[in-house]
């Protein structure tokens, strides 16, 4: 029984936070969560719902990846590394507390939302996941205690994915409004048991993530995208679903970005990318993200990925010529966004677009940018004078078109790192302009993340498996299975050119 109970503990995750919110201290010194007849299920969804949500900013590599950023610290970032993260934390931690939450739920009928509410949350940690590596474990994974797999399989990314559109549509069907279920209240951080909200989440990750196989499986994405826009889904602003850091003095509930600034202010660089679309569209959005150089007359100068500075050549990007992250981000307090309603808009304008449904692409696409300028605070005047530039308009080529979506959804979703980055694999937008430090990727931007260093001792028979199903092998460049649009990478017009400007 001792050991029973021991490995309910190391089930539950790390447990030692707090602040997450204002009943999250009480719970989180209860001396009696070790066994299985006693554990709290809200206790489990806490911890990986408050854990999942912060690290998704703090992986900067991640983010210079996605076009969002760029560290001066970081060197050369196109170099094979270790990247046991966030590989290690997503199992270890958040997908072991949402399964065990799962199990301990499954057969309670008072506890059937949060059973749903638990499955959620599973496939949303799961496809961040297997965006990043491609194949994982994912069915022998994270089993009960009494089950577990010691050396689980490698699953296939389609499996994967097949699984995580059912779970989504199955959870969806499955939540219901009811006195007598009993609510995740507080302990849900991100909306508080709400039963609709948790519904218009399901079914807009199901049509984000129809869409991320568009080109691998059309006809499973079509599936799923034609169902998903006959339910609810998340549509205004205030169904946005986010989740606010704290200024409690933890640092493991603050805002990674006001840390980052505290002790290192140099390195809080808007990326080229960002100013670069921002001023060809001549967004108002500009300022809200980015600061100006101080530098006299340098303006708005983001740092481009991988440039190389020739012998005895000033750098064109010192520090006081270059654009910093605005300080709306760098406050203590600010809204992780998991989800937005831009998204989903620009998601159904995609949609459209490709035939898949009878929306107006056009119609879905302005909503898109409306609701992404009204998030960040845009005024309604400059609202409307965008609203009335040929950059609110579709136009061009049906692949022109596609680049005006994904290009303003890319701005909308603005710091989601791994759907950033996600998107620019899947679609090769926006173009990144990269320089001529090759490392191993040949200059380009990496297509997945390379397994941990440790897999190959824990689990080495089943990662070759893997490893063979992976046409390039364990490479940066190697394309996980959804990554089939032809032609990709896209070259940025500037490409070639020492400096993009």
């Amino acid at each position: 029984m001792r050991i029973k109970k021991m490995m309910y503990i190391l089930a539950a995750g790390s447990m030692a936070f707090s602040g997450c919110t204002k009943d999250f201290k009480e719970i989180n010194t209860n001396p009696t969560l070790i066994g299985k007849d006693i554990v709290q299920p809200q206790l489990l969804f806490t911890t990986a719902i408050r854990g999942f949500v912060f690290q998704s900013q703090t992986h900067s590599l991640i983010a210079d990846y996605a076009g969002y950023y760029k560290n001066p610290a970081s060197g050369n970032i196109f170099l094979n590394r270790d990247w046991s993260n966030p590989y290690n934390t997503h199992y270890r931690t958040y997908l072991i507390n949402l399964s065990e939450m799962m199990r301990l739920t499954e057969s309670d009928t008072l506890r059937r939302n949060q059973h749903h509410i638990a499955r959620i949350a599973r496939a949303m940690v799961f496809q961040q996941l297997t965006d990043c590596y491609g194949d994982v474990p994912y069915f022998d994974a994270v089993k009960n205690v009494e089950a577990v797999i010691v050396q689980p399989k490698y699953d296939t990314q389609e499996a994967i994915y097949r699984d995580m559109l059912k779970e989504l549509k199955e959870a969806y069907d499955g939540l219901v409004s009811s006195p007598t279920q009993l609510s995740l209240g507080n302990a849900d951080i991100l909306l508080k048991g709400n039963v609709d909200g948790w519904k218009r989440l399901a079914n807009s990750l199901r049509l984000r993530m129809a869409m991320r196989v568009r080109y691998a499986a059309p006809d499973l994405a079509r599936e799923h995208i034609q169902d998903a826009l006959t339910r609810q889904l998340i549509t205004t602003n205030t169904q946005n679903v986010k989740l606010a850091t704290l200024n409690d003095g933890n640092a493991d509930n603050a805002n990674v970005f006001y840390t980052r600034n505290s002790t290192s202010p140099n390195n809080m660089l808007v990326s080229f990318t960002v100013t670069d679309n921002l001023k060809r569209l001549n967004d108002p959005r500009l300022p809200l993200f980015a600061r100006p150089a101080t530098a006299p007359a340098a303006g708005y100068r983001g740092v481009p990925l991988q440039f190389e500075v020739p012998p005895n050549v000033p750098s064109p990007y010192q520090t006081d010529s270059v654009s910093r992250m605005a300080t709306s981000f760098l406050q203590p307090v600010i809204d992780i966004v998991v989800m937005n309603a831009a998204e989903v808009f620009f998601l159904r304008a995609e949609a459209a677009l490709a035939g898949i449904s009878t929306e107006d692409a056009g119609g879905m696409y302005r909503q898109g940018i409306q609701l992404a300028m009204a998030q960040y605070g845009v005024a309604g005047a400059a609202i409307t004078s965008y609203m009335a530039s040929p950059a609110a308009t579709l136009s061009g080529t049906d692949e022109e078109k596609l680049e005006q979506i994904i290009v303003q959804k890319w701005l909308g979703i603005y710091y989601n790192i791994y759907e950033g980055w996600a998107e620019f694999r899947r679609t090769g937008y926006p173009r990144i302009w990269t320089g001529k430090v090759p490392g191993d990727t040949e200059g380009n931007v990496p297509r997945r993340l390379t397994y941990p260093v440790a897999e190959s001792l824990r689990n080495g028979p089943n990662l070759n498996e893997a490893l063979a199903r992976l046409a390039g092998g364990d490479k940066l460049m190697s394309k996980v299975w959804w990554d089939k649009k032809g032609g990709l990478p896209l070259l940025h017009p500037k490409q070639g050119q020492d400096f993009p400007e």
